[in-house]
């Protein structure tokens, strides 16, 4: 068995033209043979999938309280290594709600 390491970023968002408290969105990244990826708002699981094995690239939707969220990772090898990682960036209706470096 592979175990990989866990590690999470988040920020906050409110929809556009909202008066209501602002959403917790927290990105998950769990390393090991499978890049996984999870979106969580407000303790909600809404987006949940790993990036492509080969291109450790992903886009996913979900939706959360009538709104459409979309997960969009990216990977970069760097150079020689350094600098290598991932990018994922959240969008709710389009709207970049958060960008996180893995």
């Amino acid at each position: 068995m592979v175990i990989g390491c866990t590690s999470s970023q988040f920020a906050t968002y409110r929809p556009s033209g909202s008066t209501d408290a602002n959403w917790q969105i927290n990105v998950y990244h769990t390393g090991g043979v499978t890049q996984n990826f999870k979106v969580v708002i407000n303790d909600s699981t809404v987006i949940d999938q790993g990036a492509n094995f080969f291109t450790g690239n992903m886009e996913e939707k979900g939706s959360y309280m009538g709104k459409e969220v979309k997960l969009m990772v990216s990977y970069s090898a760097g150079f020689l290594g350094f600098g290598s990682g991932y990018t994922a960036m959240v969008f709710i209706n389009n709207e970049l709600a958060g960008k996180f470096k893995f």
